[in-house]
């Protein structure tokens, strides 16, 4: 039997950290095409970044956050659907998605619990 000295991210807990860093760059683009705020763009951008990276590692902290940012951003779009474009819609799928994504396989669940994978 071979030893692996780390654990593989599971694919569900990828794809969430994945869309997080896509969610980072599509608000920094528009931070330095026509934003009056670059400061709070930033620590947007910056946030995105390390609960992606949090994501990654294992933090239960940052599975708590993106799940807690992701259901206000869901809660936030649904209130405001008739001002949504098509990039707010898009917002919405993708926040629904993470909160998915991290709350409902059981690969994601074992990854933050630090669980050893059944089989």
């Amino acid at each position: 039997m071979i030893e692996q000295s780390q654990r593989r991210i599971p694919m569900p807990v990828a794809v969430a950290a994945v869309l997080l860093l896509v969610g980072a760059v599509i608000p920094a683009s528009m931070m330095f095409a026509n934003g009056p705020s670059v400061a709070t763009g930033l620590i947007g951008v910056l946030l995105l970044l390390a609960l992606a990276y949090g994501l990654w590692r294992g933090s239960g902290r940052a599975r708590f956050w993106t799940t807690v940012f992701s259901t206000v951003s869901v809660g936030y779009g649904v209130v405001t659907i008739t001002e949504a474009g098509g990039l707010g819609l898009l917002q919405i799928v993708a926040a629904a998605v993470i909160v998915g994504l991290l709350l409902v396989p059981a690969s994601s669940r074992r990854w933050f619990h630090d669980l050893p994978a059944e089989g």
